[in-house]
């Protein structure tokens, strides 16, 4: 038996190389996406790196001018007789606090004006969790700068918002 010959129609071009081309767009069409997407995650990643600074900058700054007024001001608050007030000590520290809020809001805007694409799920990730710690210490600065007690009050969730934020970085 002889094997039948297929002659091809005039006009149609034959199924094999019709795929071929589509493949072959589809292809450029996917290393162009990528390309794409390649390129607007590195620039998102930059981005979130500056607002990763911004974070670390303004934390360290605050923790460093909290610290220092906790230091000039727990001696003098020991010594206090009880009974006596302590208001004047407390001023202090609240004022530190409201000088302080600034640094951590303008770090605040400056990560909330980070976009993330959703795909770009571990950068997305990462923006949110410095947001979300600079909302919560610009919080607490402002909860310390209208009662210096406030900042003698036990923060767990700041802590874990700090961690969830930075680690171990400074």
């Amino acid at each position: 038996m002889e094997p039948a010959e297929v002659l091809e129609q005039p006009g149609r071009t034959p199924l094999r190389r019709r795929t071929r081309w589509v493949l072959a767009v589809a292809a450029l069409v996917l290393v162009a996406g990528w390309a794409a997407d390649h390129e607007l995650r590195e620039r998102e990643q930059r981005a979130v790196e500056r607002c990763a600074d911004a974070t670390a900058a303004a934390t360290a700054r605050t923790d460093a001018s909290m610290a220092m007024i906790r230091t000039y001001v727990q001696p003098a608050l020991l010594s206090v007789p009880s009974g006596s007030s302590q208001d004047g000590f407390f001023a202090l520290v609240a004022e530190e606090a409201r000088e302080a809020e600034p640094r951590v809001r303008d770090a605040l805007a400056r990560c909330e004006e980070v976009d993330v694409l959703a795909v770009h799920l571990g950068l997305t990730e990462r923006r949110d969790a410095y947001v979300a710690h600079l909302s919560a210490r610009a919080d607490w600065l402002a909860e310390i700068g209208a009662d210096g007690r406030a900042y003698y009050r036990d923060r767990p969730e700041l802590a874990r918002l700090r961690e969830a934020a930075l680690g171990d970085r400074p």
